[in-house]
């Protein structure tokens, strides 16, 4: 029988800086009006204004379903990420079965 995770931000049992900002920037770029399409325009300039470290700001360039993950992002916000930035339901499932895989479970 696997340890359940500690309860916190899913995969840390107290949130880092690094998964805050990543749920604010994931929450708002698929709640406020206008803002993925600023983001897709230019995504670079549209991270600048979040203080993200430079794994965080990658893993959201380059779609790192896996690495926004087990950097604690909020799954449910994470699952509206890859809907809005529209990746396939199955590449987005196969990688946080991956990144399920690297999380140690006691």
């Amino acid at each position: 029988m696997n340890t359940p995770l500690p309860a916190g931000n899913w995969l840390q049992g107290m949130p880092t800086a690094e998964a805050y900002w990543l749920g604010k920037l994931l929450f708002e770029l698929h709640h406020q009006v206008g803002a993925l399409e600023s983001y897709k325009e230019d995504p670079r300039s549209y991270l600048d204004a979040y203080p993200l470290t430079p794994r965080a700001r990658d893993a959201i360039l380059n779609n790192d379903v896996a690495a926004i993950y087990l950097l604690g992002a909020n799954p449910y916000l994470l699952r509206a990420h890859c809907i809005g930035m529209r990746i396939p339901e199955a590449v987005s499932l196969a990688a946080l079965r991956g990144a399920a895989a690297e999380v140690p479970h006691g």
